[in-house]
């Protein structure tokens, strides 16, 4: 019984390791209106790993800005 809790958690933590992984990955590779909006994402989801991530996936990547025409020529 203890073996399962054990697996079960591990997995868990595994898994919410990597989302933490992948959103920093993210937020460097962005390109955000504006730096500071950068920097303050990153240091929310770094410093606060799980509810950061969460709110990053929910509010702040929407925050990315779209490249404007210029930047394809």
């Amino acid at each position: 019984m203890f073996a399962v809790f054990f697996i079960i958690l591990f997995t868990l933590a595994i898994g919410t390791f990597g989302f933490w992984i992948y959103a920093l990955v993210e937020i460097i590779s962005d390109k955000f209106k504006d730096d500071t909006d950068k920097i303050l994402w990153f240091l929310l989801v770094f410093f606060l790993p799980f509810v950061g991530t969460i709110v990053y996936y929910f509010v702040g990547r929407n925050k990315v800005s779209i490249p404007r025409e210029e930047e394809y020529v």
